[in-house]
């Protein structure tokens, strides 16, 4: 599911023999995930959970490759949904804090010709604060970008919408902190995928290229817009 936020308006085309949405035209496509990637969601959720709770909690720094979050907590799985539930009807999400040159990235990235599409598994169907409250946090720390994928309700992932919309021919590369997001990336076909380094994804063999930082990435990105470039142009 799509919520369009920037840019011109979209126009549904049958190209190359797929049935799509675009926006930009022929631009090449970078997807940055939010939550881990963007903004530092961990570190926020576990201090509002410690409130919520009235608990400590462990500190988002802590290396806990792999484990699932309601553990690396110490609560049931139950009490984390209901706490995550609080945590987005509240709408926390607008004050997360944001990691170092994310404004300066999505700038980057649009100013060097290509199309910047947000990429979130945010729910924003089920809580009628999701899409705002995004919105919102996108405005507050002055990110660019010219569309954003949320969570569908198609059963599709958010990477399987951004190849239907934009065809996977014109993606770069997109980027996510969770390993199973960029396998999923992987498996619709995207060939360039960043890791968003974070303590909770060091494990081993998982997809895509491990970056430590936004400057770092988009070092890489700029360097995957001119091979996308050579190739298309």
């Amino acid at each position: 599911m799509t919520t369009w936020l920037e840019g011109t308006p979209s126009e549904y085309v049958q190209a190359r023999g797929e049935r799509r949405w675009v926006t930009g035209g022929d631009k090449p496509v970078v997807g940055l995930d939010i939550d881990g990637t963007l903004g530092d969601y961990h570190s926020h959720f576990l201090w509002f959970a410690e409130q919520w709770l009235g608990v400590h909690m462990p500190s988002a720094s802590e290396i806990n490759p792999g484990m699932p979050l309601h553990k690396f907590m110490g609560v049931e799985h139950h009490i984390y949904r209901e706490c995550k539930l609080a945590y987005r009807q509240g709408g926390l999400k607008r004050f997360m804090p944001c990691y170092d040159y994310a404004a300066e990235l999505t700038a980057n990235v649009r100013t060097a010709g290509a199309s910047l599409w947000i990429c979130t598994t945010r729910p924003y169907l089920r809580l009628d604060n999701i899409d705002p409250d995004t919105r919102e946090w996108l405005r507050r720390n002055e990110i660019e970008y010219d569309a954003v994928i949320f969570e569908g309700v198609d059963g599709k992932s958010k990477y399987a919408d951004l190849v239907e919309q934009v065809g996977v021919h014109r993606i770069s590369s997109v980027t996510d902190d969770l390993p199973e997001q960029t396998a999923d990336a992987v498996a619709q076909g995207i060939s360039t995928v960043y890791l968003r380094d974070q303590p909770y994804n060091r494990v081993q063999a998982v997809t895509g290229k491990r970056v430590k930082s936004l400057r770092e990435l988009w070092g890489q990105i700029s360097e995957d817009l001119e091979v996308w470039r050579e190739f298309n142009d």
